[in-house]
Order: C-alpha cells, then structure tokens, then sequence
C-alpha cells in the first residue's frame, strides 16, 4: 500500500461526524431555547383568548309612544345626558294637567276639611262647656226650691197650728170673728205657699236633668268631634296622594326624552320618526369610551393569579403596540357555568376539559388617540411575580 493510498482511505472519516455535530448543535439549540422559553415565562401568565370588552348599554325607551323625533345617527358620538330621541308627549303633557288639577282640589278640600275639624271641637267644647254651666245653674235652683219648701212646710205648720188654737178660743168665744177669719186666711195661704215651693222643686229638678242631658250630648259631640288629628291626616295623606300622582305624571312625561347613559357611541340605532315603540325596547347600543380587557385563562393558571398585578396587552388590531394593565378581578365561575346551556356532569356524557375562567383588566392610561373597539381580540400577559 503506497502512502497516498493510506491519505485516501481515512479521509472521509470527518464526513461522517458531521451529521451528528449538527444533530448536537440542534439539540442544544432546542434545550437552549426551551430553557430560555420557560425562564422567560416561569414569571407571567398568558393567554391569546381575550377581547376588549366595554359595559355596553341598550338604548331602550321607558314608556311606549311614537317617535316624535330622531337626534342622532348611527356610529355616532354621544355624551352622557344627550338627547337621543324623543317621544310625542302630548298625553303625558294633558296628564300632567289633569294631574296638577286634582292636587290643587285635593290640598283645597283637606283645607276646608281642616277648618271643619277644628271647628268642629271648638264648637264642641263650648258646648260642653256650656251645659255644663247649665247644670251647675240648676243644681242651684234646685238647691233653692228645697230650701223653699222647707220654709213653705214650717210656714204651713205654724199656720195650721195657730188656725187651731183659734179655732179653739173661738169655739170659747176668747177671741172676735176677725181674728179667726185672719188665722184662717193665713192658714189657706201657707197651704198654697207650700204647694207652690213643692212645685217649684219638681220643676228644677226637671230643669236640672235636662242640663244633665245636654252635657251628655255635647260630650257625644265632643268625643266624635276629638279625632280631629286622624280627621286632618286623612285629609292631608290625600294630598300627599295626589303630589305623587303629580310627581308620577312629570316623571312619565320626563321619560319621553331618551337620554345616553354615559359618554361613547350609539351604534346599531334603528329608532325613525313616527315608529310606534313599546316600553323597554331595544332600539339601539351605547358602546362606553371606558374600555377593559377580558382575559379567559385556563383553570390551571389560576393559582398564581390574582387582582393587581401588572399586565401587558397586546391588540391584534394594532401589532406592535403594548399597553399597561391591571387585573381588577377574577371571575366567580367559569365561562361554560354562566352559558345558556352549562354542563351538567352528572348526565352522564362527561367529557373532562380544561375550562376558562374570564379574567377583567383594566387599562392603565391607555392612548387617547387609539381606538378600541369592544370585541377586539388581543393577547395578554400577567406578571405573577
């Protein structure tokens, strides 16, 4: 064997080392690579399956009317408090009316009412007092009629006594005719004196029961007369009813008027003039300027998350734009739970899968001039340490 034909044969020894070393070099690429991968992830969460989201609010009238008139079009701005559109008010306007009307007959009959009641016990205590006095004015007659009878009855008795003591010296012939004939008249007149005073009693005494019965009723007329509070509550909650029917018809008639909810844009606003609309329906969107971030994340990247730690978001929308967040909640339960359908695991048909738990991220000062769109797809980062 000649020396140039040992040089040929170990030649392509090399050769065959080759593919291995690049097979090495791949590996310790990948390794490198991973390594790098999970260093730069082992302190964030992240997930691609997130939208913007805004608090979106329906446009929706309070009451049913037609549509008087129409302000604003579709994709347009707004502000909070902005007329959007307005509904005809004329019956409402008449109600109002009616309404104010009824109030002002209400707060006039509870006056009269009013001055009835407190006239009415005023009058029943004078009354009352009155009779009153009345009886005490016959207890003193009658006081006096008894005080007169008795001196009739004494009268009577010293008269009849002295008509027979003469009558017995006139029997004797002790005294004149005269004398007799006097004893005799004085003692007719003390008879009649006493039947007077007799009569005179029993009349004050009827006076005085009669007093007794008036005092009864003017105190009948008193006690009906004494619930004079609940007579004027009830004449003034009447009032107060006809106030809130009042307040009730101004609220209607407020209503005509649909304002926005809060500063963004109305959007899918279907409202024309003349359309008759029902309460509470949806005729267009106010999609808010204040945007949020939804992040859904799976389950097993829930243990490290919590609220206020920093986010970084990334808009499909706008590649290569980041913005600053916040997480400002973790949701209750998982998306599939508050479905129209959520799973029921106990049916039988159990498929285990990994669910997603929505995740709300506020947006730290995000651009002014950035437009973003609820629904809006994005990719967001948590940092967990």
């Amino acid at each position: 064997m000649t020396p140039g034909s040992e040089g040929s044969s170990s030649a392509p020894a090399p050769s065959r080392r080759r593919p291995f070393a690049i097979a090495g070099a791949v590996a310790g690429a990948i390794v490198l690579a991973w390594g790098l991968h999970a260093l730069l992830t082992a302190g964030s969460e992240t997930t691609d399956d997130a939208h913007v989201e805004a608090d979106v609010v329906a446009v929706a009238p309070r009451i049913p009317g037609q549509v008087l008139r129409v302000l604003v079009k579709d994709d347009q701005p707004v502000k909070k408090g902005d007329v959007l559109l307005e509904l005809d008010p004329a019956d409402l306007a008449a109600r109002v009316q009616q309404a104010a009307a009824e109030l002002e007959s209400s707060a006039a009959q509870a006056s009269v009412a009013e001055a009835r009641a407190r006239g009415g016990l005023s009058s029943a205590r004078a009354g009352l007092s009155a009779s009153s006095a009345t009886v005490a004015g016959a207890g003193a007659l009658v006081e006096a009629a008894r005080a007169g009878l008795v001196h009739a009855e004494a009268e009577a008795w010293r008269a009849e006594a002295d008509w027979k003591r003469f009558e017995a010296l006139h029997a004797a012939d002790a005294v004149s005719q005269e004398r007799f004939d006097a004893a005799t008249a004085q003692r007719a007149g003390a008879v009649a004196a006493l039947a007077s005073a007799r009569a005179q009693l029993s009349s004050a005494e009827e006076a005085r029961r009669a007093a007794e019965g008036r005092v009864q009723e003017a105190a009948g007329r008193l006690e009906t007369s004494t619930p004079i509070d609940a007579q004027i509550a009830v004449a003034r909650a009447r009032v107060r009813g006809a106030q809130a029917a009042l307040d009730l018809a101004r609220n209607q008639l407020s209503y005509t008027r649909v304002l926005a909810a809060a500063d963004g844009t109305v959007t899918r606003f279907v409202a024309r003039e003349g359309a008759l609309l029902a309460a509470a329906q949806v005729v267009g969107q106010v999609v808010p300027n204040q945007a949020y971030v939804v992040g859904n994340f799976k389950e097993t990247q829930l243990k490290r998350l919590r609220a206020g730690q920093e986010v970084e978001v990334e808009i499909d929308a706008y590649p290569g734009r980041r913005l600053r967040g916040r997480v400002e909640s973790i949701s209750g339960g998982t998306g599939a739970r508050f479905a129209l359908l959520p799973p029921d695991n106990a049916s039988g048909n159990f498929v285990k899968v990994v669910e997603r738990v929505p995740v709300r991220i506020a947006l730290v000062d995000p651009p002014a001039g950035l437009p973003l769109l609820a629904g809006l797809s994005a990719f967001v980062t948590v940092k967990v340490r």
